[in-house]
């Protein structure tokens, strides 16, 4: 079975992030399908990366199909950007 290795090394505000990910091709592609990451020229983003690896958590840890960890993962981070505006508000 041959798989794509991803290794993302990213150093976003002054927080290392370090980490492989080995996946079939199928897999990346059904990923891409579902709007879970986008590829461009061979490449994906950071951002994606850390999403595709927080959907295949929930999938492998927690038995969460893969379109159901796509769905818990948009929700959280839509509750981080309204919690973000939330703690914003009430500071000004």
């Amino acid at each position: 079975m041959k798989l794509i290795r991803i290794h993302c090394h990213t150093d976003l505000n002054e927080s290392l992030t370090t980490f492989n990910l080995e996946i079939h091709p199928d897999l990346l592609e059904l990923y891409r399908e579902l709007g879970v990451i986008a590829v461009g020229e061979d490449s994906v983003s950071a951002e994606d990366l850390r999403r595709l690896q927080k959907v295949i958590r929930l999938r492998d840890n927690l038995g969460v199909n893969t379109i159901g960890a796509s769905i818990i993962v948009d929700l959280l981070n839509k509750i981080e950007i309204m919690q973000d505006e939330i703690d914003y508000l009430r500071k000004r």
